[in-house]
């Protein structure tokens, strides 16, 4: 069996808002994830320049945090990590001792930004561990281009973090930011020594909702969790909402970590593989049987292009669409499918079907 990949988790509150503060979140965290076990490495978390989305909002204590950030850190023996979006933030942040980074989603957005960041002019790269996180939409290119251009300046130690994507209107869950699993799933599959991390808290949106994604992200196979606490989470001055008090956390560690140990440490029996293996052969054949229907359908909607071209009719009929997309997702809903799973691959079919047609 391979090695197991340490899981990392980044903990701490999305903002460093006063030394008393960081005190506090350095006492609580440390007894939080005492005794959490091997094969786990705790990366302290806090935002210093916070990139909010209205200038009203807090924005972070900015310079004047660094010294609360790495005397907690310091305290509780582990690394410090915070958010950079420009290489001023990022120089002075490393003059102040830190070695972990992350670029936000917004950053990652913005190839200029990440080439900015990458050309930063940095004593030793070797000694910095960058965490990308994921762009806000779901182009897993953008996502790619931003860990390529770390890694082509010279940075060896590069993970992702998975924090969802806004898809407003679009979004297939009730989380802030839609997890779309198969987006980091992908990126997994290109990049198979990459870490990839799950921002339980920005996906979640809600400290309820947060062991639900960080259990969805063991499962699944993600390398570690972000997830942000605070001492008293309703006087926090930004995400108030979704940050976890420490003892949430040590509950969500204690449970999160026992499952991702009895999964990569029990070495399923002979019976259990040849079961396995016939359920993959299952399914192997059901996709085979998914094609040839899709195929089918394909065909039928290029007669259905010739006869509107025949009758001079338009392509783009958005009731009849309608209609279909309604019948699907209720039928979805009895099966027990995520009726917004189900539009998004009617959609995709659609979209097909329309370019088929013309």
């Amino acid at each position: 069996m391979d090695a197991m990949q340490p899981l990392t988790l980044i903990v701490g509150p999305c903002a460093a808002e006063s030394a008393g503060q960081m005190d506090a979140v350095a006492s609580s965290l440390g007894a939080a994830v005492r005794g959490i076990g091997d094969g786990v490495s705790i990366v302290l978390r806090a935002g210093l320049w916070k990139p909010r989305s209205r200038p009203d909002s807090f924005q972070g204590a900015g310079a004047d945090g660094l010294p609360w950030l790495t005397a907690a850190a310091q305290a509780m023996g582990v690394p410090a990590a915070t958010e950079v979006a420009t290489p001023e933030h990022l120089i002075t942040a490393y003059e102040a001792g830190i070695r972990h980074f992350w670029i936000g989603a917004r950053t990652t957005s913005n190839p200029f930004m990440v080439e900015t960041l990458a050309a930063a002019e940095i004593a030793d790269r070797t000694a910095v561990t960058w965490y990308v996180k994921n762009p806000t939409s779901p182009d897993i290119e953008l996502w790619c281009g931003a860990i390529e251009r770390l890694r082509q300046a010279g940075y060896e130690h590069v993970a992702a973090i998975h924090r969802g994507f806004a898809l407003g209107e679009h979004s297939a869950s009730a989380y802030r930011n839609a997890p779309v699993w198969s987006v980091p799933i992908e990126l997994k599959r290109r990049y198979p020594a990459l870490p990839v991390l799950t921002d339980a808290s920005h996906i979640a949106g809600q400290a309820v909702l947060v062991a639900d994604v960080a259990h969805q992200a063991m499962r699944i196979g993600m390398d570690g969790l972000m997830i942000e606490v605070h001492p008293h989470p309703a006087e926090a001055l930004s995400d108030a909402g979704q940050q976890l008090t420490p003892e949430q956390l040590q509950s969500v560690l204690e449970t999160m970590i026992a499952d991702r140990c009895a999964d990569r440490h029990e070495t399923p029996a002979a019976d259990e593989h040849s079961a396995l293996a016939v359920l993959r052969e299952q399914i192997d054949e059901t996709d085979d049987e998914l094609w040839a229907l899709i195929s089918r359908r394909m065909q039928i909607v290029r007669q259905i292009g010739a006869y509107k071209r025949a009758k001079n009719l338009p392509v783009l009929q958005t009731a009849r669409y309608d209609e279909i997309l309604s019948r699907r997702m209720a039928w979805a809903a009895g099966q027990g499918i995520d009726p917004q799973a189900a539009k998004q691959i009617m959609d995709i079919i659609h979209e097909q079907s329309v370019l088929a047609q013309t």
